[in-house]
Order: C-alpha cells, then structure tokens, then sequence
C-alpha cells in the first residue's frame, strides 16, 4: 500500500511495521487529527490525542510512558513517596526521579502504569526520563550503584511482556547499546537546535555534544541494524531556517526528523520533514 499526503509519495510500512518516512510528537489535549495523518507515526500523551481515528487510518500510534520519573500530578505519586521511591525533584518538570532499581517500581508500571497508558488501543510505547536516573549513578556512583544495569533490565523485561507492541527510547545513551535489540526506535533530542521552555527562539547544539549523539546512536545501530531513529529538534514555528537545518541534517544521517517546540503542544506540518 502507498499513501499520499499533503507533500506527495509516503512510504507504506508493508511488512515491516517500524518502517517509516515521517513521525511527530504531540502532547497537547485539543484533536489534532488532520495534521497528525500527514504522519507515518505519532507520539500522543496518554491523556492527549485519542488515537483511534490515527489509528484507523492506518497510522501508527506510540503512547508517553516515564520509566524515570513521577510527574508531580500522577496518581501513583504518594504511593511512590510512601514507600520510598523517590530520589530527587526535578523542578523544569515538576517531577519526581524514581530509583529504578527498586523492584515496587517495576511491579508498578509493569502491572498498573504501562497498562493503564495502553488502555485506549496504541500500537505501542515511547519510553522517556531513563536518563533521570541514569544521571542519579553519575552523581553519586557509590549511592547509586546498578542504576545503569536495572535501566537495561527493565526495558527488556518491557519487550519481554509485550513482544508485539513497537518500542521506542529517548535518550538514554549510557545503556542505548545495551537496550537496541529490545526496541524498534531510537530518538535523538536535540540534534542540530534547541530551545528552552519560554524562549523565543532557537540555540544551536554544540557540535561535540551533536557528535557525542551521533557516536553512542552509531553504537546502537551496530547492535541493531535494524533500529529506526527518529530526531527531535526545537525552534519557533516561524524559524523556518533553523527546521529547515535540522531537518535536513537529520535526513542525511539516515533519521527521520521531527521540529516543534518544547512543550509539544502544537503540530508543526513542516515541508522540510518530509
């Protein structure tokens, strides 16, 4: 099957369901349907976008689940603080870091978090925040040790339970190489621009930071050749040259790339992504 869109030809996932020519990441609550069929694959909130309609018209759909972090209005937070979860507040996100080597924590979202999110019907899940924790052992090593290992055993054991949904990691890319065969995606944040919550405009990634990407995404790849990455860049809608740069980047290394803004909650349909 091939599909047309608003920029021309796109390409059909055939047998292969992780083969994909464009994506987008949305968070917001407002239907944003229309935009989000000139996409291959979306990434919704769980609360967000109903992905039925995506869905039914062939779309692929992943729903946002944090392996690392409580969001500061979750409904599992007092529990998580009850029993000693938590590690430290991360205050751009008004969030909890949870210590992941905790086994409660994986009995919470392999038997209450992760099938609450997939409870609307998705084709499967984009992990996020491992790199919280992560960042916890490089802090404190001593404190903090097996952090790295109980990251890795947890995105396993997710594949484990769930063979049939598609996989997606942020970040992450202390473990990365170790995680690849267990996922379908690799996201890069931040390849070529970013933004910071409340900018008005867009900064370039430095280019030993973008290298760093580039290097542990090679890792990864090499573990599994059959890996899609996705990038995800952000610049003001209006900033046509900056989406135009990162894309365009982003294609020539082999990803597929994606522009919006930090707080996700508008739909950039871009000619240069596609």
């Amino acid at each position: 099957m091939i599909g047309f869109s608003l920029f021309g030809y796109r390409i059909a996932f055939g047998s292969d369901p992780a083969r994909i020519s464009s994506w987008a990441c949305y968070y917001g609550s407002s239907d944003c349907t229309q935009e989000l069929l000139e996409f291959d694959l979306s990434v919704v909130a769980e609360s967000g976008q109903d992905p039925v309609s995506l869905r039914e018209q062939g779309r692929k759909v992943l729903v946002y689940v944090s392996l690392g972090e409580l969001g500061g209005d979750s409904p599992y937070l007092e529990e998580a603080r009850n029993i000693g979860l938590l590690t430290r507040y991360n205050e751009n996100w008004d969030s909890w870091v949870v210590d992941v080597r905790d086994a409660r924590w994986h009995e919470m979202l392999l038997e209450r978090i992760i099938p609450q999110a997939l409870a609307r019907g998705y084709d499967g899940l984009f992990f996020d925040t491992l790199d919280s924790p992560i960042d916890m052992q490089r802090r404190d090593p001593d404190k903090y040790k097996g952090t790295e290992r109980s990251c890795v055993e947890l995105v396993r054991t997710i594949r484990q339970q769930y063979p049939k949904l598609l996989l997606c990691q942020n970040r992450g890319f202390e473990i990365v190489a170790r995680t690849a065969l267990s996922l379908d995606f690799l996201l890069i944040e931040g390849l070529s621009c970013s933004m910071k919550l409340g900018a008005e405009s867009a900064i370039s990634v430095p280019v030993q930071d973008r290298e760093y990407l580039l290097a542990k995404t090679g890792q990864a790849r090499k573990t599994n050749p059959n890996l899609t990455v996705l990038s995800l860049d952000y610049a003001p809608s209006g900033d046509a040259q900056s989406i135009s740069n990162a894309c365009e980047f982003s294609r020539k290394q082999g990803f597929i790339p994606y522009v919006s803004t930090p707080a996700l909650d508008e739909v950039f349909v871009s000619a240069d992504c596609f």
